[in-house]
């Protein structure tokens, strides 16, 4: 198999196959369409400019927001925002060189006037890491009346032949149809004549009406980012060149479940180098969701938000690839090892042709038999080192042979003397820290986890005796 041609994915593609990134972004505050569009559109972020500059500038409106705009002021912001429109199409059609409708003069008129309304505001509150472009001529011409509305026609005020005319029209209406229906069809021809007229001098403004629109739209996100790091208590990470660090990193859905519960979500600390980390722990110790919660920062990083840490540190990749046995992709119709193993190909290949990218699988090799599986998940952390990428591979597996870090979750605590574990409680007796381990002795919980479980007695003491030979 050979590797497609790699292409920087946007923000549309990757909430597709992340619930953790799509999670996010249905809690963001987005005012606008054009600001729903631009984040949609925005890409994958690879550039170490690229990332400090977005995350300068929401730092910028976070300070803004906060110290700058009282409560009036946002909801006037934010009002002028809902009103935005796209007019990405009506922008094209300038660019070609088209003559614009009624509507679409509207809408260039609307977006002007909203604007100028909202350059007003920034401009006041001293808002300036971005200007927006003085849309006045845009105004005069679309509104030569001076009425300062949103709506638009073909003024009479743009030609007195038309004027003359729809005046003679409407008194000629009742006694003379055929000669005001003439009347009508020349004004036609002359209110043609203007949009044509307008359409040619609008085309000088279609750049600045073009920034405009953009960096309205990212002012949207940035106020809905800035909003989002308030309400899930959001970091702001460093870049570094080797390392990715996370001091109590946590999944902000998982967390917000479990605060419905009136449950608290434990969050970990785990860093991560150039060489693969195996992950061992009994079942329910939170590795997948460790693994989920490590793809979602780092697709959060490198999309210019703040992550789900209390501290982070975060090396730029090139792409995030988790590999957790439940992704649909193009391979349907596949076993489940068969699509894992595509995934494991899809990361080697990526390695090999000089990508840095994040891996994260999942009990890899878990549906074949041990002695291959054992051989497919040493096999697989040997090429990772080699290539010195971030790898976090969960194992139930014991003897992986190859050169790795080695983390085990803690896993369930003891119980005391005043509380018993049950089904009910089994998850408030977890601890999901993660120790470093010399060796790779696997945890046995699981016959203890199914007696908690209240499982039948013969089995879990069957168990036993074959665990015992």
């Amino acid at each position: 198999m050979t590797l497609k041609k790699y292409q920087v994915r946007n923000f549309r593609e990757h909430i597709k196959n992340n619930k953790g990134l799509r999670f996010i972004f249905d809690n963001l505050k987005i005012s606008s369409i054009p600001g729903r569009d631009y984040l949609m559109e925005c890409k994958f972020l690879n550039k170490p400019f690229d990332i400090k500059v977005e995350l300068q500038y929401l730092e910028y409106t976070i300070d803004f927001v906060k110290n700058s705009l009282s409560n009036a002021d946002i909801d006037n912001l934010n009002l002028r925002l809902h009103q935005l429109n796209s007019i990405s199409v009506t922008l094209r059609d300038l660019d070609k060189e088209l003559i614009l409708d009624d509507i679409q003069l509207f809408e260039i008129k609307k977006f002007a006037l909203l604007s100028k309304s909202i350059s007003d505001i920034l401009c006041k509150k001293g808002f300036d890491i971005f200007q927006l472009h003085d849309l006045s001529g845009v105004i005069e011409l679309l509104d030569p009346d001076n009425t300062g509305e949103a709506s638009f026609y073909i003024y009479s005020s743009y030609s007195k032949k038309l004027s003359e005319l729809r005046k003679i029209q409407q008194q000629t209406h009742n006694e003379d149809p055929e000669k005001a229906e003439l009347i009508r069809q020349h004004c036609i021809e002359i209110e043609d004549t203007i949009r044509e007229r307008l359409s040619q001098k609008l085309i000088s403004f279609a750049r600045y009406l073009k920034i405009n629109l953009d960096r309205i739209a990212h002012l949207d996100v940035l106020i809905a980012k800035s909003i989002l790091v308030n309400e899930f208590n959001l970091c702001k990470p460093l870049i570094d060149d080797n390392i990715t660090e996370y001091k109590q990193v946590f999944n902000p859905f998982i967390k917000s479940k479990l605060l419905e519960q009136n449950k608290e979500f434990q969050a970990v600390d785990i860093s991560l180098d150039q060489k693969p980390v195996l992950i061992t722990g009994a079942n329910m110790s939170g590795k997948t969701v460790l693994l989920r919660t490590l793809a979602l920062s780092q697709l959060m990083f490198q999309f210019g938000f703040y992550v789900p840490s209390k501290e982070a540190k975060i090396k730029i990749v090139d792409d995030v690839i988790l590999s957790i046995g439940d992704n649909t992709n193009e391979y349907n119709g596949l076993s489940s090892f068969a699509m894992e193993i595509l995934n494991i190909n899809d990361i080697i290949l990526k390695a090999k042709s000089g990508k840095i990218i994040l891996a994260l699988v999942d009990e890899l090799a878990r549906t074949t038999n041990p002695d291959e599986g054992k051989a497919l998940v040493s096999a697989f952390v040997s090429i990772m080192e080699k290539y010195k990428l971030s790898t976090v591979i969960t194992t139930h597996y014991s003897g992986i042979k190859s050169d790795c870090r080695r983390l085990r979750v803690k896993g369930l605590k003891e119980e005391s003397s005043s509380e018993k574990i049950s089904i009910k409680n089994i998850n408030d007796f977890m601890d999901y820290s993660l120790i470093e381990v010399k060796d790779d002795t696997i945890p046995t919980e699981a016959i203890r986890i199914a007696k908690i479980l209240d499982v039948d007695k013969e089995l879990i003491e069957l168990a036993k005796s074959y665990l015992g030979s």
